[in-house]
C-alpha cells in the first residue's frame, strides 16, 4: 500500500486574518484506530483566532502504541482552550507540558512548534524539539531563525521548565510552511532526505490549496510513495 494525500476538511479557508490550506500524507504503517482527530497517527495541529493573533500548532506526539492518537486528541483540545485564554505563548506552550508531564501515558513527549500571528503579519514563535517553519519570501525559502529551540512538551523540566517565543519579522515572510518530521525526514531509494525548503522555494504559493497539494505529491514522488511516517503540512499567508 502506498501513502495518500488528503486535504483537512476540519480546517477552515481563513483563520483571523490568516488563509490556511493543510494536507494529510498517510503512510501505510499506521492502522486507521490509531489515527487522531488533530491529524494523522500522532500528528496534532490546528489553527485559531484568539484576542492575541491568530494561532498555529503542529505537533507530534512521540511513543508507541495506540494511545498516540488519544495524546494528540487532548493535547489538540488543551491547546484550542489555552490558545484563546493565555496571552503569552511561552505560557501555552508551558501548560501543555504539564498536561503531557501528568498524563497517564507512560514514556510520552511532544514536539510542538506554536506561533501566534498579528495582522500586520508579525509573529511569535515557540519550538519545543520540533523542526521550525519555513519562511517563503520572494521565491526563497529559508527555515526560521531559532537561537534557544526548548525540548518537547512532557520534557521541559529538562530546561527550567520554561522555554523562550522568538519573533518572526512580517517581513521575513510572506507565505509559511508548517510541518512533521514526517516530511523533512521522508526518503528516496537512495536514503535521500526531502529537500523541503528547496521544494517549496520553487512550487507557486499564491494559491495555498495548488500549493500544498503540489509539495504532497513532490514529497510522495521523492519517497516512490513509500512513506514510513505519517505526514503533515500547514501552509498560511495573509488573507488581505
Amino acid at each position: 500500500m502506498t501513502a495518500r494525500s488528503q486535504p483537512v476538511s476540519s480546517l477552515p479557508e481563513r483563520v483571523g486574518t490568516l488563509r490556511v490550506s493543510a494536507r494529510h500524507l498517510h503512510s501505510a504503517g499506521v492502522a486507521p484506530s490509531q489515527r487522531s482527530h488533530a491529524g494523522a497517527g500522532g500528528d496534532v495541529y490546528g489553527v485559531v483566532e484568539s484576542p492575541f493573533g491568530t494561532r498555529l500548532l503542529m505537533g507530534d506526539v512521540m511513543g508507541k502504541g495506540h494511545e498516540l492518537a488519544r495524546t494528540a486528541d487532548s493535547v489538540l483540545r488543551a491547546w484550542r482552550d489555552l490558545a484563546v485564554c493565555e496571552a503569552r505563548l511561552e505560557g501555552v506552550a508551558v501548560r501543555l507540558h504539564a498536561l503531557v508531564a501528568h498524563s497517564d501515558e507512560p514514556d510520552r513527549f511532544v514536539t510542538a512548534t506554536l506561533l501566534s500571528v498579528e495582522a500586520d503579519g508579525s509573529a511569535q514563535l515557540v519550538c519545543c524539539g520540533h523542526p521550525p517553519p519555513v519562511l517563503l519570501r520572494d521565491g526563497a525559502a529559508v527555515h526560521a531563525a531559532v537561537p534557544a529551540p526548548a525540548p518537547p512538551l512532557g520534557l521541559l523540566d529538562l530546561h527550567s521548565g520554561w522555554c523562550a517565543a522568538q519573533p518572526v519579522p512580517a517581513t521575513a515572510w510572506e507565505c509559511m510552511l508548517l510541518y512533521t518530521d514526517g516530511v523533512s525526514e521522508a526518503r528516496d531509494a537512495r536514503g535521500v532526505f526531502y529537500p523541503l525548503a528547496e521544494r517549496a522555494a520553487v512550487l507557486p504559493n499564491a494559491d495555498l490549496d495548488d500549493f500544498t497539494d503540489a509539495l504532497a505529491a513532490d514529497l510522495l514522488r521523492h519517497a516512490e510513495g513509500g512513506l514510513q511516517d505519517d505526514a503533515s503540512l500547514l501552509a498560511v499567508r495573509s488573507a488581505a
